[in-house]
């Protein structure tokens, strides 16, 4: 019976030490920007759609390059032979075979494999572009999510720091009404700390579920990310960004290849009414009485006499007017794409420059010393509601410069198809 209880016992030990390690939420990942990059670029599911689009290229590309198969035809049947009397002079079996290849008119094949490439082409710079955009948004996500978790945690701090100073002047016996005013006030700063706290810790766990979905992991997996929010610290040319994007930018070099790729599809349907030819060997044997037996050559060919596929021309240089329009849009859509961005990235590091330095630090300092003073009764509550909101204020004003900053950075560098190191703009 002891045996049994001490058995019980132990295993209760072992389960309930199983349990509470299972139900111990895992520890966040520790991961720099760089990192998470690496990752979203290795296990992002969409990313395997756009492989999947250029394998699916590169095949139709090897299928464009065979010869038709051969077409065989037999034919069998009985066969009689009657003269001008139609008297019966024999009656027996016929029989016919051939092979015939179709041989392209010169350039057909070599259009198609034109065509095949330029797909192949498009398919390239949709991935390449998909994968900057990737690289992208996870950098500004992950910006996003140290902004939002930084202001959290000041919002925290600025509601701890307030509820203890209510609780403890509104714990005192004797207080006249000025005092029992000003608690009211502080403790009504509450509810908006309260609202800023809500929604800072909203948009943390929306960029890290977001980031979890384009790394490929759980969404219920913490992340925690170890480089700082600063801001960029590059300098931009218009000239040199405007002919990076000409150069490189990805949906440019699309609606070329796209340009390229109509015309000769143009090409290929104005040739699509050359004949196309069959060549092969027959034999035909002819059983009725006699045995007759044929042994020869055919060719056939397509004779363009009802159909000079007109129309089919016709939607071919209506696609190509489309591309070549496509393609000055994309440009004239671009360099104004860039110059906007350019203007707003000055004008968002003209802002940070206007934030002298170590500004939020002495701000800081002064939302904790108003706190002491208040206790003090030196200063009013007044003073010390607008010390803690120029501090919230002021930290999510420069947390959005920076972001935008960084936003804007990230656009160009995607116009431009990745001519801007992004990931080594931080300030040290």
């Amino acid at each position: 019976m002891y045996r049994k209880q001490l058995l019980s016992c132990c295993l209760s030990i072992i389960l309930g030490g199983t349990l509470s390690a299972q139900d111990k939420p895992p520890a966040p990942s520790s991961s720099s920007i760089e990192g998470l990059v690496n990752q979203a670029l290795a296990e992002n599911a969409e990313l395997r759609v756009f492989e999947a689009e250029l394998n699916a290229a590169k095949g139709q590309r090897t299928q464009a390059g065979f010869f038709k198969n051969p077409e065989i035809s037999t034919e069998i049947g009985s066969r009689e032979v009657r003269d001008s009397e139609n008297v019966l002079q024999g009656n027996g079996t016929t029989f016919s075979l051939s092979v015939m290849q179709t041989f392209e008119f010169p350039g057909k094949g070599t259009l198609r494999k034109a065509i095949a490439n330029k797909n192949i082409e498009i398919a390239e710079l949709g991935l390449e572009q998909f994968r900057l955009a990737l690289a992208g948004q996870v950098r500004v996500l992950a910006y996003e999510h140290l902004a939002a978790m930084s202001e959290a945690e000041a919002a925290e701090a600025v509601y701890k720091q307030s509820s203890e100073l209510a609780s403890q002047l509104n714990s005192q016996s004797n207080f006249g009404a000025r005092l029992q005013i000003e608690i009211r006030l502080v403790q009504a700063s509450l509810v908006e700390l309260g609202a800023a706290i809500k929604e800072a810790s909203l948009r943390r766990e929306e960029t890290r579920t977001q980031l979890n979905a384009l790394l490929g992991r759980p969404q219920s997996l913490p992340l925690r990310i170890t480089d700082p929010l600063t801001p960029p610290a590059k300098k931009l040319n218009e000239n040199t960004l405007v002919f990076a994007a000409q150069e490189n930018n990805p949906l440019l070099k699309i609606r070329q290849r796209e340009l390229e790729r109509s015309s000769r599809e143009l090409t290929a349907v104005r040739l699509d009414i050359a004949p196309d030819f069959a060549i092969g060997p027959f034999f035909s044997r002819d059983v009725a009485g006699d045995t007759e037996q044929n042994f020869g050559g055919a060719i056939s060919a397509t004779v363009p006499l009802w159909d000079w596929n007109i129309g089919n021309i016709r939607s071919a240089k209506a696609r190509l007017e489309a591309a070549a329009a496509l393609r000055v849009k994309a440009e004239r859509d671009t360099e104004a794409q860039i110059l906007s961005r350019l203007k707003a990235y000055d004008l968002t590091r003209r802002q940070l420059g206007m934030i002298p330095s170590g500004l939020l630090k002495n701000i800081q300092e002064a939302s904790t010393l108003a706190d002491t003073q208040f206790r003090n009764g030196s200063i009013g509550a007044q003073l010390y509601l607008d010390t803690q909101s120029a501090y919230l204020n002021s930290l999510r004003a420069s947390q959005n410069a920076v972001l935008d900053a960084w936003r804007t950075l990230l656009d160009l560098n995607l116009l431009t198809g990745g001519r801007l190191d992004a990931s080594k703009e931080a300030k040290p």
